[in-house]
């Protein structure tokens, strides 16, 4: 399929001269045949990439000399995940005439030679591994037979009872010196340990032994040093056929799912041999990004440093395009790239009530009832029996499976709908591989202003946690992802932020903080009789509450929250005596009827907090206590 855009054609060199319409004429009269300029994309460097949830927009700097007339430029081998019509070109002084996007059935012939030249440099390098690995070998033995020699050496001489003085007899001559000495000296037996040192008095023996050690440190020093130099000799040759294999299957599996060739063509006018430059900007899948934040919390210490919180923006980039994006500006988009030239239509959104159209006559009517989706009899397996239920059972799990693979594949950041367009520039240049890895890069660094709190449950958990209330003053929206959460530069949690515009405040948990101490005491219950017409049994519950601060230099705000029984039944009255709730007051009953109890304690201050209420209902009745969520 092939492209064509002539609209792109420079319009900034054609209002630059007065005289562009003559020299248009001048240009499109030449019968000069065009030059043609060859250029591999991948060569080509990256100006920038802007990155969406799901694909990318790449623009490449095409830099060369042109010679007067018509030329074409021909960009080979292009991304194989291109949008094919969102190819643009710009470019100053020249006219770009047309631009055409190309698909080209590969030759065979010579892909089948790529693959060939690449085994038989692959041939050639397994056989210079084979080669180093009998060196290795030779080396290996030659140093066995070294330390075997010295082993032997290091154990002395043979001993008299060892087999070799058994079987040989000495000669005549020596056995009658031996017995000439023996009237003189009778020499006591030899142990192994005088037989060495005996060994070791003789000189000649002594200097042969020092040659030896010489001659051995040295050897085997050399040899061991030329083994490791062709093991790591051996390391990169088998890098290097891993590369070529990896190459090869490539070539192979691209062949096999996709044979053709991708091309751009750009047919150009040049007023004069000149050097330009065009900018080729194009759409890629393959691509996707989503945000993360790291939190970094400073609390309040001895010296009074105030508080803060950092916000770390963070985006997560993922490419597998086939093309190598290197030093580029990158740009973060939460934008939905369009290719049309105009605003798209609004169609008209009808609003009507909701009909359930799965339903079954279990009783009159025995007319069948045709399945929820197109799911035949025969597809099922039922055949030609009147398996009604079955069908539609099974074509109600069907639409369910439909239904759930439609949720699954969600963009990534699909949430982000409602969120304004926004773009994130990263500040520094970029190097982004082709290899489906997420790389993370920095995008802002946000000083936040923060409002520091505590919060406790005592009867679920004896510990206080730390939060805070977080306003957005930066100009950048906070996207919903995930957060990681640090304090005082300790790792602390994982939360997840919600979306949160410039301006707008969020809570922010920061884990537990040890030095407020919180102590759940037992709780003291009461039962009484109550009434003289109707008789009751009051419930009086004391619940005992003990908070500390154990912070010097800082005072801390914490909120207590205990459940308070809520009555569902008319027969039965709780009321809460400790503490008074009233308007503006320390204490309240959220919605969920639970207690909180809001209090400050100074540095090192220690406070009890009485927790009481009264449960009646009528004598000879139990309570029964359950929760409810939402």
């Amino acid at each position: 399929m092939k492209m064509s855009d002539k609209s792109l054609s420079g319009s900034s060199s054609r209002v630059s001269s007065p005289s562009v319409e003559d020299d248009v004429v001048t240009w499109l009269s030449s019968d000069s045949p065009p030059h043609t300029f060859e250029i591999e994309a991948i060569d080509l460097p990256t100006k920038s990439v802007v990155v969406y949830a799901d694909r990318a927009e790449v623009k490449r700097v095409v830099t060369t000399r042109l010679p007067k007339g018509t030329n074409e430029i021909i960009l080979q081998n292009v991304s194989n995940v291109i949008e094919r019509q969102s190819v643009r070109v710009d470019a100053q002084g020249i006219l770009i005439q047309e631009v055409q996007y190309q698909e080209i059935p590969l030759d065979t012939i010579t892909e089948t030679e790529k693959v060939r030249a690449l085994e038989k440099e692959q041939a050639e390098l397994e056989m210079q591994r084979a080669s180093i690995d009998d060196e290795m070998t030779s080396l290996r033995k030659r140093i066995e037979v070294m330390d075997g020699v010295a082993a032997q050496i290091a154990s002395g001489p043979p001993s008299p009872s060892s087999p070799f003085s058994q079987s040989s007899s000495p000669p005549l001559g020596t056995m009658a010196r031996r017995a000439s000495l023996s009237t003189i000296v009778a020499p006591p037996p030899l142990s192994s340990s005088s037989s060495s040192l005996g060994f070791l008095v003789n000189d000649d023996a002594l200097t042969n032994l020092i040659k030896f050690l010489n001659f051995y440190g040295d050897s085997v020093g050399q040899m061991r040093k030329e083994m490791r130099e062709k093991q790591k000799e051996g390391e990169r040759l088998s890098e290097q056929i891993e590369s070529l294999e990896r190459k090869i299957s490539q070539l192979r599996c691209g062949y096999e799912y996709d044979s053709v060739k991708r091309n751009i063509s750009i047919i150009v006018e040049s007023d004069a041999e000149k050097d330009v430059e065009l900018f080729v900007t194009y759409q890629v899948y393959c691509a996707s990004w989503k945000p993360t934040y790291d939190i970094r919390a400073t609390t309040a210490s001895e010296n009074d440093q105030p508080s803060a919180v950092t916000l770390c923006y963070y985006g997560l980039i993922e490419q597998n395009t086939g093309d190598m994006w290197k030093d580029c500006e990158l740009i973060l988009s939460t934008a939905t790239p369009s290719l049309a030239g105009c605003a798209p239509p609004l169609p008209t959104l009808a609003a009507s009530l909701h009909k359930t159209n799965y339903q079954r006559q279990r009783h009159g009517s025995s007319r069948r009832k045709q399945p929820l989706s197109a799911a035949s009899e025969e597809d099922m397996g039922f055949g030609s029996f009147d398996y009604n239920e079955m069908v539609d059972a099974a074509a109600m799990h069907r639409l369910n499976l439909h239904s759930s693979e439609e949720n699954s594949t969600v963009s990534p950041m699909r949430h982000l709908d409602n969120v304004a367009c926004t773009c994130f520039s990263v500040p520094r240049a970029v190097t982004l591989p082709s290899n489906g890895i997420e790389h993370k890069v920095l995008v802002a660094q946000i000083e936040l202003a923060c409002a520091f709190f505590h919060e406790t449950v005592p009867s679920k958990c004896s510990s206080a946690f730390l939060s805070a209330l977080v306003t957005n003053t930066s100009h950048l929206p906070i996207l919903p992802a995930s957060a990681s959460v640090y304090v005082n530069n300790s790792f602390v949690s994982k939360t997840m932020l919600g979306g949160v515009s410039p301006g707008e405040e969020f809570r922010c948990t920061l884990g537990v903080d040890p030095a407020v101490k919180v102590e759940y005491k037992t709780p003291l219950r009461a039962h009484e009789q109550v009434g003289f017409v109707s008789k009751s049994t009051l419930l009086t519950h004391e619940q005992m509450v003990s908070l500390r601060n154990a912070k010097v230099g800082s005072a801390v705000q914490i909120t207590v929250r205990e459940q308070i029984p809520k009555a569902i039944d008319d027969k039965i009255k709780v009321n809460l005596i400790s503490p008074e709730v009233k308007k503006g007051g320390e204490a309240r009953l959220n919605r969920e009827h639970n207690l909180e109890w809001t209090t400050v304690l100074a540095p090192g201050q220690q406070k009890d907090l009485l927790i009481k209420y009264t449960v009646e209902y009528p004598l000879n009745e139990t309570v029964a206590y359950r929760t409810m969520h939402g």
